[in-house]
């Protein structure tokens, strides 16, 4: 069996790809799965929040009434637009001028494409919070999926980002960059 290296059809080691399950590689945490995990646990915090904004939504006193459902569901939807654009066309580059680099510049990249992806949901729970309509979360919740959909640590995104790296002649393959230990320390 020919080594993952000389594999004509994978030049860029995208079969090194670990997938989403928690392990570890040479004895120490797959920088690649990390990500994932991280990605797992906002995701699953989004989830929580709904949980909650449901749990609080039997309380039909939460609304103070200053502000109106249809201003504040203009306003998530606004700002689910703008954290979408965020997403889309966050200006972070991948710098390529090696692995440990490129790692740190994906990971900055995906972390601050998260944040601004989580945005909307947090919006729509300000606006429950403001005008006691539980809709409006869930409204929030549909632009941070979408966002998180795009951003997300999938094997698309790193296929798209290599494809883009191709592009711009840098040759080192992002898939086993990613997998790395965080810290310069390889050991």
């Amino acid at each position: 069996m020919p080594a993952q290296d000389d594999d004509p059809k994978d030049p860029f080691r995208l079969g090194d790809d670990p997938g989403w399950r928690p392990g570890h590689r040479d004895g120490r945490p797959d920088g690649l799965v990390a990500l994932r995990m991280t990605f797992l646990a906002v995701c699953s915090g989004l989830l929580v929040v709904g949980v909650v904004v449901g749990v609080l939504a039997a309380d039909a006193d939460r609304a103070d009434g200053s502000v109106s459902p249809w201003v504040a569901a203009a306003a998530v939807a606004g700002v689910g637009v703008l954290g979408l654009l965020a997403v889309r066309f966050l200006p972070l580059r991948l710098d390529c001028s090696d692995e440990l680099v490129l790692a740190g510049s994906w990971r900055s990249r995906f972390l601050g494409r998260v944040a601004a992806a989580e945005v909307a949901a947090l919006a729509g729970f300000v606006a429950y919070v403001l005008t006691g309509t539980p809709a409006l979360y869930p409204l929030g919740l549909v632009f941070s999926a979408l966002g998180l959909a795009y951003a997300g640590p999938f094997r698309a995104t790193l296929i798209r980002d290599q494809e883009q790296l191709a592009l711009e002649e840098c040759a080192i393959a992002l898939v086993p960059a990613l997998r790395h230990a965080v810290t310069r320390d390889r050991g």
